[in-house]
């Protein structure tokens, strides 16, 4: 049986269905158009679940649902059981609707005004509630695929059931009836008066003169800035009185006109209305007439924009004034307005072409401009005012007032240049201002600009020969922030109470001056230990936690509580958890543990006697990430068999590590229980557990009965330096050419003898599984290589697709898949993934903790698989390579070769929050000695080669590091100078490239460094770029 329901009026649009399966029935309901919510319900018998069902159509059909959604509610009876007689009024209503509803079948719009003439007065409501009900009906894009009338006939699953015809009438019947407050929510006026001079709408406007009309237009664009009302429907419709002017609303119409028409754009240009009262509204109003083309081609190269026409035409008419653009366009540049649109109007300045005396006339206007905050706007002013500084109309001092303060400003640098050479003319011409000039010229040591500062030094020196208060209280202020040797150049100016240079220097080197030298500080591991959850309140809070959570091994501790606290749960356990189920049925986060955790918690609860596992893809594609789900279905054994013991895995110390006397005292539990232990569980055990806190442990080991699991944990623990791999006797070796036992302990072996010696050589494996699987038998380092990047692209001008160079990106050469033995950790996901290798967007931030987590004292394969994942290009892997930063962050993190090259990709990244990060790994790594400064710059060398990325950002995240300590200093010293002895220099300089040697010539400087002769053989081969030598010889002096 199956039943489709439908209930629709002025206030609702539902559905309701039930459909039978045996002795289960199955509800659905919701809003048409959704997927609705279902609930099962299961009976003894077929026949009694039937019965149910016509017992739930019987209550529906009472109230109002029916098959097409018309309302029909049960006739009212009496006492006697006759059936009431509706009054005259309700009659009156019910006739009202009926033939409201043959109306919009029949479709004749010519009908409308007779209609609502007859039935409009005292019926109004009811008529507007049933118009609501016909929208929904008739014109609202819905699912049809359940509709019984219409699903047959529709092409597809979703559409509109009214023709034409009928989707008018109902729209015009809303225009006819509507108030202000029924609008609302309503997007079918807009069209409607976009074709008012169509008799039909011009008709109902007249009937009905609507005043609510013109406030809900408006209203409308603002909230669908992409909707709007074409302008001469606009003014018709004023013409006729069915709308009133309204300023944003006109601005709004005249700024959409695209490709005007020539009636059109002759109206812009001649009508005296639309010259003196609309076309200024453009300067009043937000619009986007940046946007809007004349006649725009894909082909062409330049598009001319209407408005460019519309106010050259005028102003060639002489029917608008030059001083009004002129002042409008400038004082829009003080408002909050889209910065494109604020930059046609500063070109729009430059295009109608402003003579000097109109300038003048108007200079006082430009000067709050100054302090605007977007920089282009102050590189305009300063650009257009150049000319006239020394004009004698110029009001210089009135100028100088308001640029006071600017030249602290980091990101107006070229307008800060150009008021310095200005300056330098204009002192001789105005020295009564000669002061102002000096001390505004000092603020620019606040702009971190080897160039821009030196410009400034130079001119302080040449214009200001003697020591005055005001220049030296400024110059003391700002000597930490000046570079070089400025200092130095402008010491006759500063105070002799203020630090000299030296005394800077050998504050910041501190007493001994101290050198970097990589010399990492090792520190005990085990210091804080987790507090598992003992009690039923316990296990609820950490539930709270892990769904809030980002940190996988929160989730760990709680679902081995889970397992042994579990015979002490409370009788109603899932009453007290349905809070905790419905919000993590809501919850979705982009995580592979989370999803695993999330599908498992719910299986335990809903159906506790089932094993569940996911194997969505998307779920499983780190198959380290994925290693979680393993975990959870190894816990779920113990829940099915009654084990009430803990994974060998779970970690004892934060943040992941296992102590060994504690995972000895597990396996000797397993032991005394009589459970097997899961190899894949051992193996991350011992690849998390630290050789620390060995006393006793000898004494321990020797309890344990298996002599492999001896073995093993002699060599993890360090006590023995020999691979005890147990030999496949030679009859298994015959029957058999794969024992699943002795691969999976061939996995263990190796993942504990990588673990503890990343770069030895293990012969024993040669021989074995393990032969071709990378990082069993030997470190596996592939070639870093670059190939060019395309993406399929359009080509407008040739109208063909072609493929479009998008540069270089870094990768490396995978083998083939090959997961056996599964126990091995470190090579499962190093294997290649087809043509396009790893998808950056399948690799969640929330995942790599945990991932690093599994094997977090050898992170070789793991920094390979996120480069290759996350930073084959710099704008690639959005912000996840955050997630391995933080990782970094931890003293105990061994920088190996991979994770530097991460490191150095990161400095290269699109966002700024990942750069972020990698300043405070390079702060943090250098001051505790553990980053291998020649291996960063070998690499930022080579990814400069290779164009990888801007170099404006790698500058800027080397610059952050500066003048921390002289220990960092000398860091950053040698780190770019390994990264200039890598760096292929090309026929072309790269931009930016200039800002690292100023960085470099800082850096030296303070810290009195002599160059080395290799670094100076760099430094003569740079030569060759003319914008590089004043610097080079500067470092060559």
């Amino acid at each position: 049986m199956f039943k489709h329901l439908k209930f629709i009026d002025g206030t609702s649009d539902k559905f309701w269905e039930i459909q039978t399966n045996g002795a289960t029935h199955t509800v659905t309901y919701g809003r048409n158009g959704t997927a609705g919510q279902s609930k099962s319900k299961t009976f003894d018998n077929e026949e009694t679940c039937i019965q149910d069902a016509e017992k739930l159509i019987k209550e529906k059909t009472k109230k109002g649902y029916s098959e097409d959604g018309t309302v029909e509610v049960a006739q009212q009876v009496t006492k006697e059981g006759t059936v009431r007689k509706p009054n005259a009024s309700a009659q009156r209503k019910e006739e009202a609707v009926k033939r409201l509803k043959a109306l919009i079948s029949k479709g004749r719009v010519s009908d409308i005004i007779p209609y609502l003439e007859e039935y409009a007065s005292g019926n109004l409501e009811v008529i507007k509630k049933e118009i609501r009900a016909a929208k929904r009906y008739w014109v609202d894009y819905v699912d049809l695929s359940k509709d019984p009338l219409y699903k047959s006939k529709a092409q597809y699953d979703w559409g509109i059931r009214g023709t034409k015809e009928q989707q008018r009438m109902v729209k015009l019947l809303a225009l006819a009836t509507f108030n202000g407050s029924d609008a609302p929510g309503w997007d079918v006026f807009i069209e409607l008066m976009n074709q008012v001079r169509s008799p039909e709408v011009a008709q109902i406007l007249t009937y009905a003169k609507p005043n609510w009309l013109t406030p809900y237009l408006l209203q409308y664009v603002q909230k669908n800035s992409w909707q709007s009302v074409n302008y001469d429907n606009l003014r018709y419709a004023e013409s006729k009185g069915f709308l009133e002017f309204e300023p944003e609303l006109y601005a709004n119409s005249l700024s959409k006109s695209h490709h005007p028409s020539p009636a059109l754009l002759d109206l812009f240009t001649t009508d005296e209305l639309t010259i003196q009262r609309d076309i200024p509204l453009v300067f009043e109003y937000e619009t986007q007439i940046h946007t809007v083309y004349w006649n725009y081609k894909y082909e062409n190269k330049v598009n001319d924009l209407t408005w460019d026409k519309i106010f050259d035409q005028l102003l060639a008419d002489n029917k608008i004034a030059k001083a009004f653009i002129l002042t409008s366009a400038l004082e829009v540049q003080t408002k909050n307005w889209n910065t494109n649109l604020k930059s046609y109007f500063r070109k729009l300045i430059d295009r109608i072409g402003v003579d000097e005396k109109m300038l003048l006339e108007h200079q006082e206007l430009f000067f709050p401009l100054l302090h605007a905050e977007n920089s282009a706007v102050i590189n305009f002013v300063v650009d257009t005012l150049k000319p006239y500084f020394a004009h004698a109309d110029f009001r210089l001092e009135e100028f100088l007032t308001w640029s006071e303060g600017i030249f602290m400003r980091n990101d107006i640098k070229a307008a800060l240049k150009t008021l310095l050479i200005q300056f330098d003319k204009l002192v001789k011409i105005r020295p009564k201002v000669k002061e102002q000039f000096i001390l505004q010229a000092a603020d620019v040591f606040m702009v971190q600009d080897l160039q821009l500062q030196d410009r400034a030094a130079k001119f302080i020196l040449k214009h200001q020969k003697h020591p005055v208060e005001a220049l030296t209280e400024k110059l003391s202020l700002y000597s930490a922030q000046m570079l070089g040797s400025i200092p130095a150049d402008l010491k006759i100016f500063t105070a002799a109470s203020t630090y000299t240079e030296e005394e800077i220097l050998s504050e910041l080197r501190g007493s001994a001056g101290e050198d970097y030298v990589f010399d990492p500080i090792v520190e005990k591991i085990l210091q804080q230990p987790f507090i598992y959850p003992t009690s039923w309140n316990d296990i609820l809070f950490k539930i709270g936690e892990v769904i809030g959570s980002t940190d996988a091994v929160q989730m760990e501790i709680l679902m081995n509580a889970w397992v042994l606290q579990r015979a002490n749960f409370p009788a109603d356990y899932k009453e007290q958890l349905e809070p905790y189920i419905n919000q993590l049925k809501k919850v979705y986060r982009e995580s592979q543990w989370f999803q695993h955790f999330s599908g498992v918690f719910l299986n335990m609860y809903f159906q506790p006697n089932k094993i569940y596992q996911n194997t969505d893809r998307y779920s499983n594609y780190s198959k380290w990430a994925s290693m979680i789900g393993e975990q959870l279905t190894q816990l779920q054994r113990h829940i099915a068999k009654e084990i009430q013991l803990p994974l060998l895995s779970l970690p004892t110390h934060e943040p992941f590590w296992i102590a060994p006397q504690i995972v000895i005292q597990r396996i000797l539990d397993y032991q005394d229980k009589g459970v097997a232990l899961d190899l894949l569980d051992l193996s991350i055990a011992l690849s998390r557990t630290v050789r620390e806190d060995l006393d006793g442990i000898v004494a321990l080991i020797d309890q344990i009965n298996d002599s492999q699991v001896r073995s093993v944990l002699t060599y993890a623990l360090g006590l023995d330096d020999e691979l005890k791999i147990e030999k496949k006797s030679w009859v298994k070796k015959l029957l058999s050419a794969s024992d699943s036992a002795h691969v999976g302990w061939l996995g263990v072996w190796a993942t504990v003898a990588r673990t503890h010696y990343p770069e030895a050589v293990f012969s024993e494996f040669e021989h074995e599984n393990l032969k071709e699987i990378p990082f069993a038998v030997a470190p596996f380092r592939p070639e870093l290589m670059f190939t060019p990047s395309y993406y399929q692209g359009y080509n407008y001008q040739t109208r063909k697709s072609e493929m479009v160079y998008d540069g270089e990106k870094l990768s490396f050469h995978f083998p083939n898949f090959k997961q056996e033995p599964n126990t091995f950790i470190y090579h499962k996901d190093i294997y290649q993934r087809g043509k396009d290798s790893l998808h950056s967007y399948y690799l969640y931030q929330d995942d790599i903790s945990y991932m690093h987590s599994v094997m977090p004292q050898n992170t070789e394969s793991l920094s390979l698989f996120l480069t290759l994942g996350l930073a084959a290009k710099a704008d690639q892997g959005g912000k996840t390579p955050i997630g391995y930063l933080k990782e970094m962050l931890y003293d105990f993190f061994h920088f190996d070769q991979q994770s530097v090259l991460f490191l150095a990709t990161s400095t290269f990244n699109k966002e700024k929050e990942v750069r972020a990060m990698a300043i405070e790994v390079l702060i943090t790594a250098i001051d505790r000695q553990r980053l291998p400064v020649q291996d960063l710059g070998n690499f930022l060398g080579i990814l400069m080669s290779h164009t990888y990325g801007p170099l404006g950002r790698l500058e800027d995240v080397l610059g952050q590091c500066r003048d921390i300590s002289s220990k960092h200093n000398q860091a950053l010293i040698k780190i770019i100078e390994y990264m200039f002895l890598s760096y292929a220099i090309g026929e072309k300089m790269p931009t930016n490239f200039k800002k690292l040697i100023e960085l470099y010539y800082d850096l030296v400087h303070k810290e009195n460094q002599n160059i080395s002769v290799e670094i100076k053989e760099v430094f003569e081969k740079l030569m060759i770029f003319k914008s590089l030598q004043p610097i080079l010889k500067k470092l060559s002096n």
